[in-house]
């Protein structure tokens, strides 16, 4: 679970890391980031409507998404908005893979210490 704190809620933050951030991704699963003026970097997870229909299957794509970028939370580098968007082909995808994805795109964007 992620702390409060490293949670982007506001509709404003998420326009802003939308239409000015920066894209990496890899396969499936890709982020946008933006730099912010916090001492921590707070992360996203819009799972719409085009992902599934069903409500059940976007909670727990989102809950899975946050346990998954829970693993490298202290890795990231403070100060950066992040949104992670997810294809609607991985709604079977297993956590361990995406895990893995992660550490991949988290390295080509430059967001590990």
């Amino acid at each position: 679970m992620l702390p409060i704190k490293h949670r982007l809620k506001k509709r404003e933050d998420f326009a802003q890391v939308f239409s000015k951030g920066a894209y990496a991704g890899y396969d499936g699963l890709s982020i946008k980031f933006t730099k912010n003026s916090l001492p921590v970097s707070r992360i996203g997870f819009p799972v719409g409507k085009n992902y599934s229909k069903k409500a059940v299957v976007r909670n727990r794509t989102r809950r899975i998404l946050r346990e998954a970028c829970a693993e490298y939370l202290e890795k990231i580098k403070p100060g950066f908005d992040i949104i992670v968007l997810i294809k609607p082909e991985y709604q079977n995808i297993e956590l361990t893979k995406i895990i893995d994805e992660f550490k991949k795109i988290f390295s080509k964007a430059n967001l590990l210490i």
